[in-house]
């Protein structure tokens, strides 16, 4: 069973939160970014051929944002991670931002999302037989290989490489970096006024932590990839110190 959830839906935590405390068996948790041109979530992959293969016995809860002012103050999938990892925020940031898997409410795995859906589907699969043994391992002769790195900027193509079809668009231009700090300030880091409240300061991180996180840039080349996580764990550093300062 595929449920979707809604970042516009003022229930929404409530409702993530009681699927993840409802449910007996395997549980997918992830999120995906939601338009009106974009097709329905459950039937992206690799949620579609999960729910078609073994959705007699997983659940699979979707929660998608639709990057609109109702829902962009609201962070679910950041509140159950941090409910779910009270103690270490890098794995509550993983758990927020990847596939997380579940088993009668308690976490099991974390997977990075790879942004090719096969990829995700193989190693998706593969934790899952882990857990449920109705659920088959995937074949290992289909496990995917390591990616071939770019080539670095202005190098040029050896004798066996591709050239580019003339007319192909240049790259998409990666995400504005965050503000750069000043003698490392946490508050310049993160772009908020000294003295706000705490509640108020934690919806601003969360939302820059949204709007540079790498799964923005998936589809570039590596170095843009390198690039946000860097920008989020600089995020993420600076809201851990800023967080014992604020009462």
């Amino acid at each position: 069973m595929v449920h979707v959830l809604f970042f516009s839906d003022r229930q929404v935590r409530d409702k993530l939160f009681a699927l993840v405390d409802g449910t007996r068996g395997p549980l997918l948790v992830t999120g995906v970014r939601h338009g009106p041109s974009m097709r329905p979530p459950e039937e992206r992959e690799p949620f579609d051929t999960l729910e078609a293969s073994f959705g007699h016995t997983l659940t699979q809860v979707l929660v998608a944002d639709e990057g609109t002012v109702e829902g962009m103050w609201r962070d679910p999938l950041g509140d159950l991670g941090e409910r779910l990892y009270p103690r270490s925020k890098q794995e509550a940031y993983a758990a927020s931002s990847g596939f997380l898997l579940l088993e009668g409410g308690r976490p099991r795995a974390v997977l990075r999302k790879r942004g090719v859906p096969r990829e995700d589907l193989w190693y998706l699969q593969e934790a899952l037989s882990q857990l449920s043994s109705r659920i088959p391992a995937p074949d290992p002769a289909r496990k995917p290989g390591p990616r071939r790195q770019a080539a670095p900027s202005g190098a040029r193509a050896g004798p066996g490489d591709p050239t580019p079809p003339r007319g192909t668009r240049a790259q998409a231009e990666p995400p504005p970096p965050p503000p750069q700090p000043t003698g490392r300030d946490p508050w310049q880091v993160l772009g908020i006024a000294p003295g706000t409240p705490k509640e108020e300061a934690k919806r601003a991180f969360r939302a820059l932590v949204t709007r540079y996180h790498p799964d923005k840039v998936a589809h570039m080349a590596p170095e843009f990839q390198e690039l946000a996580e860097r920008k989020t764990r600089e995020l993420l550093e600076a809201w851990a110190e800023l967080e014992k300062t604020l009462a």
